[in-house]
């Protein structure tokens, strides 16, 4: 196969090959970018259960849009080839690091089990549990980003035929769940299972379950729980093989409810760590000497010593978080009428009213368009509110793709989606036009002189506002552009997956690159000409005062990837996080007050009304309204 042309694909090596196929990295002579291409074995072919199952792993993976799992672009169907084509990935998988290392470092393993956590929450959102998950199916790019691949035995919790035989894939039985052994349907816990078993195997160097016997390895899913990581390793504390237990739980009445549980106590964990390690262990030997027991004492003394200190600097921090900075915003504030804006308990009118809408999907933007609110999101979903957000209605809109970003044109709205369409609807969400601009997925709009749109591959699309007739401009970057915004004529700002932004004056003929962060970078809003933000995963905000030219780090009490900045004024600011967060800036950003909604599902995008209305929306239709 190496050294074959298929279609517009250029064979070039082999990555790898599974009990169903091979993967092979090739070059898209159109495109002008490599990818990989997973080519169904031939003599599967002949068997009518493994096409479908080879399908419907194409399809369920095509499905899932979220950096941190392998993108899809299409299937491929010829006399020398079945299979399908997706993004290729330049590096290694956990199976290949802990084959050259050995093992992994703690942190690093945490880290990487955090992204992966993200993408599985997300794929559970949608719908998907995984039910393959190990090492060999989690890669690491060059840039430390993690990626899940091989959905090829994913389910549909909404799907009623089974098309997959439980065990088929060699080495699976390693990460396999209880209840897959068993034969019941699968869960979110099923993934859950198969991430504690690899988040061990990571730590260990080997999965905690080993024998010759594929019966033995069965009944130990079912009935033993591991050994402890802290014995065998002494620098690992005792509550990884707590967190390990929560996710391998036989019973489950202990097991994490779903991955945001997990990823969360993965963060807490994260932070406490310094403290953590620096404990002295338990499981020292009995015999030890007279000064070595002093030793110890002195440590537990000084250790006691660091946990009173962090205790009290918490303490302090919810003390300083409740006045001080408050207090700093006050004493900031020109006008006295605004001096208890943030620190009041009634910023908000009311509490926060869950809009109910009945509708599973990720609510991804939302724009008001004359006298009402237009809500979009993945699987084709369009909601209209007519009566100021009381009440949601889907429309007819009769296209299954995913609605990424609305912007008002003219009292219309222009909707772009994942298949490199755009929709421009009217005030009552009838489609006027709809328009194939490119096969890339089209992810931000910017509409001011010009009409400005980014998104997958680093397409970037210009158009004149009136005539929608878009062209291809320069890119500085190959990889996803999440955001774009207008400066002025011919000048405009993007930033994406590789952390960087980019400006450029002249319509793209030449950029400034500003790196800024090892994690993509994902929203730009800017007050004004000179005063801007650009914020992304890892809780990475960042401000510029002189239009991009320099940016300095803004501090925000958070990890979760920021989904959404806006501002509605020169001082009033507010941004959504991927956990639920919500957070406000009353001095023009310098200070982001948390607001507590107590809900665990992704933020997506805020709309603030002249009235004083504010919505969120979010993952598994959630919307939330309030007025200030």
């Amino acid at each position: 196969m190496v050294g074959k042309r298929i279609l517009n694909y250029q064979i070039i090596s082999l990555l790898g090959e599974g009990g169903m196929g091979s993967v092979y990295k090739a070059y898209d002579l159109q495109l002008e970018r490599y990818v990989a291409i997973k080519i169904i074995k031939p003599k599967l072919l002949k068997d009518p259960i493994f096409v479908e199952r080879f399908r419907i792993e194409a399809k369920n993976q095509a499905k899932l849009n979220h950096p941190n799992i392998v993108t899809v672009y299409g299937f491929i169907e010829t006399r020398e080839a079945t299979g399908f084509v997706m993004e290729y990935v330049d590096g290694s998988t956990i199976s290949q690091l802990i084959t050259t290392y050995g093992r992994l470092d703690l942190i690093y393993s945490l880290r990487v089990l955090q992204q992966v956590l993200l993408a599985i929450d997300y794929a559970h959102s949608m719908g998907f549990v995984h039910r393959d998950l190990k090492p060999s199916n989690i890669i690491i790019d060059r840039n430390g980003i993690a990626k899940i691949m091989d959905f090829g035995i994913s389910k549909s919790l909404n799907e009623n035929q089974r098309i997959t035989r439980v065990g088929f894939n060699i080495g699976t039985i390693h990460y396999m769940s209880p209840e897959q052994i068993k034969g019941l349907e699968p869960s979110p816990q099923t993934d859950i299972y198969s991430l504690g078993i690899t988040l061990y195997e990571m730590l260990s160097g080997s999965p905690p379950f080993t024998s010759k016997s594929d019966y033995e390895i069965y009944e130990a899913h079912l009935k033993m729980i591991p050994g402890k990581l802290s014995e065998t390793f002494p620098e690992i504390p005792n509550e990884v093989d707590d967190l390990i237990l929560s996710a391998l739980n036989k019973s489950n009445k202990k097991n994490f409810l779903n991955a945001y549980e997990f990823r969360s106590s993965i963060e807490q964990l994260i932070f406490n760590l310094p403290l953590l390690v620096s404990r002295p262990s338990v499981n020292q030997s009995q015999t030890t000497s007279i000064s070595q027991k002093k030793t110890r004492s002195a440590n537990f003394i000084v250790a006691f010593i660091v946990l009173l200190t962090v205790l009290i600097i918490g303490l302090s921090y919810v003390l300083v978080e409740k006045f001080i900075i408050k207090e700093k915003i006050s004493s900031s504030s020109e006008n006295e009428s605004e001096v208890n804006y943030l620190s009041n308990e009634n910023y908000f009118s009311a509490q926060w009213q869950v809009v109910t809408t009945n509708i599973p999907a990720n609510l991804n933007t939302i724009a008001l368009i004359g006298s009402n609110i237009i809500v979009g999101g993945s699987n084709g979903v369009v909601l209209l509110s007519k009566n100021n957000g009381q009440s949601f209605s889907r429309i007819n809109f009769n296209e299954k793709v995913d609605i990424h970003s609305s912007t008002n044109i003219s009292g219309k709205v222009l909707l772009t989606t994942s298949d490199g369409r755009i929709f421009l609807l009217d005030e009552k969400g009838k489609i006027i036009q709809s328009i194939k601009l490119i096969d890339e997925n089209l992810l931000s709009t910017d509409i001011k002189d010009k009409i400005y749109i980014c998104g997958s591959d680093g397409i970037i699309l210009k158009s004149e506002k009136s005539k929608l007739n878009f062209e291809k401009i320069n890119s500085p970057d190959k990889n996803t552009l999440f955001d774009i915004i207008e400066l002025d004529n011919s000048s405009f700002i993007t930033c994406g997956w590789n952390g960087s932004v980019y400006k450029t004056t002249n319509d793209g003929l030449n950029f400034r690159e500003s790196k800024l962060s090892q994690s993509y970078l994902k929203k730009l809003f800017f007050i004004n000409q000179f005063l801007g933000f650009v914020g992304g995963a890892d809780g990475n905000l960042f401000k510029t005062t002189d239009t991009g030219e320099s940016w300095t780090k803004v501090k925000i009490n958070t990890i979760a990837t920021i989904n959404d900045i806006i501002f509605v004024n020169q001082k009033t600011g507010y941004i959504v996080t991927s956990d639920g967060e919500l957070f406000i800036s009353e001095n023009s950003g310098e200070d982001w007050l948390k607001v507590s909604l107590n809900i665990k599902s992704s933020l997506n995008k805020v709309l603030v009304l002249n009235n004083g209305l504010i919505f969120l929306i979010g993952n598994n239709g959630l919307i939330l309204k309030n007025k200030i």
